[in-house]
């Protein structure tokens, strides 16, 4: 699971959803909550979403609210997927990305990428949930 240290800085609420916008250095990222969120602006949270969820491309794409930019550090090719380790604000951003598509994609150690996750894909981890 990746996890990454936020603050909330603007919450969007309706019915039932939240959408939150959280700082992670100096980058925005927008996440969907199906429920409402009592936490205040400025609130230190915690940012997780799974490996498989993060798409790669080496060029910048708007098709979802959060692509950022990182540094390819590690490639491990295995027959079916490939996990590809990405340097981003000091820290590693795991990607699981099916190897097939791994090869079209050319990218190599120390490439700049564009890594995108879908808001819905991101959840909030809620005390330390073990970590």
């Amino acid at each position: 699971m990746n996890t990454l240290p936020a603050t909330l800085t603007a919450i969007t609420v309706s019915e039932h959803l939240s959408i939150l916008t959280v700082a992670v250095g100096g980058d925005h990222f927008h996440l969907l909550l199906a429920e409402h969120c009592h936490d205040e602006i400025g609130t230190s949270l915690t940012l997780a979403f799974k490996e498989t969820e993060v798409i790669l491309s080496k060029e910048l794409s708007s098709s979802t609210a959060n692509v950022h930019r990182a540094i390819v550090r590690k490639i491990e090719q295995g027959l079916v997927l490939s996990q590809i380790t990405l340097a981003y604000h000091e820290m590693n951003i795991i990607a699981l990305v099916p190897t097939l598509t791994f090869n079209t994609l050319t990218i190599r150690n120390d490439d700049e990428v564009c890594w995108m996750v879908q808001p819905s894909e991101i959840s909030l981890l809620r005390g330390n949930h073990g970590i």
